[in-house]
């Protein structure tokens, strides 16, 4: 069985939610289950009217919400789902087929945006070949994938408001190399679209530099959501 963990926060300032959570209910032998930090946009409502488990954990970072739904997951093969990013009922029937015989993996899909620009092509080739081909890192946006096997290791993820996912790729790139499948992840490109391309390009870069330098992750993150509250 597969245990799909999605964490939400006010997910209505996209249309996302709903049309994932149509495709997840399509699968079979899979459990779902929808950790919010306390949603008051409608949210909460939508949950209602699909079949999946929500718990609410009120004020929690991500970090805490994908820890919470990893601890409440039964299944051999777990999968953390990003709330804006969309994959197809089609593409995790692929993953699950793939990891049938297959032991201690991880990895995510392929990255890609909802909007065509060259700037947002680049970023997705970069996530996709530089930093999980050469740094063994993935974004949770990639939709990142683990055999139950590394379940011990993904409870030594922080709770850090930012950057979660590349503390949780560190810790099982100790343990191996990330795959990554041809199935693509399709992503809001909601921040580039409310912030400006190159302005939100340039605040990524600049975040990824306080992040070496061991800055604040309180601090990162409220520049990150400063106007958008996606990642609260």
């Amino acid at each position: 069985m597969i245990s799909i963990i999605i964490p939400t926060f006010n997910e209505s300032k996209t249309d996302y939610l709903r049309p994932v959570l149509s495709q997840l209910v399509l699968l079979d032998d899979a459990e779902i289950f929808v950790i919010d930090g306390g949603s008051t946009d409608g949210t909460l409502d939508l949950l209602s009217s699909f079949k999946v488990n929500v718990e609410i954990l009120p004020e929690s970072s991500r970090a805490a919400r994908l820890k919470m739904g990893i601890t409440k997951s039964s299944g051999n093969l777990i999968l953390l789902h990003h709330p804006r990013s969309l994959l197809s009922a089609a593409a995790i029937s692929s993953l699950q087929n793939w990891a049938k015989d297959k032991r201690g993996f991880w990895g995510g899909f392929t990255h890609k945006f909802d909007i065509n620009h060259p700037l947002l092509k680049f970023t997705s080739w970069y996530s996709n070949v530089i930093r999980r081909d050469r740094k063994s890192i993935l974004y949770l946006d990639h939709c990142i994938f683990f055999d139950r096997e590394l379940n011990s290791l993904a409870g030594l993820m922080p709770d850090v408001e930012i950057f979660e996912d590349t503390e949780l790729s560190k810790i099982f790139s100790r343990h191996s190399k990330p795959v990554r499948l041809s199935d693509r992840s399709t992503t809001s490109a909601i921040r580039f679209e409310k912030n400006g391309i190159y302005r939100q390009a340039l605040m990524n870069q600049v975040l990824k530099v306080a992040y070496l330098l061991k800055a604040s992750h309180k601090a990162m993150n409220r520049l990150y959501e400063k106007g958008l509250g996606l990642n609260s």
